[in-house]
């Protein structure tokens, strides 16, 4: 009896933090699932969930690998939907993070002055400031150099964030908030709209 128990406490435990969602598939990509499932010995929610994660992984690359032509201004992501306390050290030390390759190395890309909006996933812009051009790296998790850095000066925390509709409006664009950094050719827009 106690093994039963044990396997419901792992089970409760490896379950917590996860969603429930519900997605429609083709039934040959579902058979297929299910074939990899036992394939692997996993269940078919672990495989499920494999398949998902490997498959944002990619995008996320992919979405890296573009050239951002444009240096004065960057969009970075807080990284908040990752560790919650990535975007609290950002805000509370005024800088621009980033961790693990590829990632890490976006920060690299900021040189002396340019503007970097710091943005956290379904909130908004949450703060502002200019790169000094000087990458520092330290320990992540244990890992050394996993987290590339830069102090931003002039560094803003705004009162209310500029949410992703408000600045879409403003460029009269549509923005890609999911990549780590990206540059922002018309953030000039989005330093007037602040300084109303």
């Amino acid at each position: 009896m106690s093994e039963l128990k044990t396997l419901i406490r792992k089970s409760k435990a490896a379950n917590k933090g996860l969603v429930a969602t519900t997605v429609r598939m083709p039934k040959e990509l579902h058979l297929y699932i299910e074939e990899l499932a036992e394939k692997l010995g996993i269940s078919k929610q672990e495989a499920i969930l494999k398949l998902v994660e490997a498959g944002v992984e990619v995008a996320e690359l992919e979405l890296e690998k573009e050239e951002d032509v444009f240096a004065n201004f960057h969009v970075l992501n807080t990284n908040r939907r990752h560790n919650e306390n990535d975007q609290e050290q950002m805000i509370s030390l005024g800088i621009a993070a980033a961790f693990y390759d590829p990632w890490k190395y976006n920060i690299n890309r900021i040189k002396e002055g340019d503007v970097v909006f710091l943005y956290e996933n379904g909130v908004g812009i949450v703060a502002y400031g200019k790169g000094t051009g000087t990458t520092k790296k330290k320990v992540r998790d244990g890992n050394k150099d996993e987290c590339h850095y830069q102090e931003l000066t002039d560094f803003t925390v705004l009162e209310k964030a500029l949410t992703a509709a408000k600045i879409k409006m403003i460029l009269g664009r549509n923005v890609v908030f999911l990549r780590t950094m990206a540059g922002m050719p018309d953030g000039q827009k989005i330093i007037d709209e602040i300084s109303k």
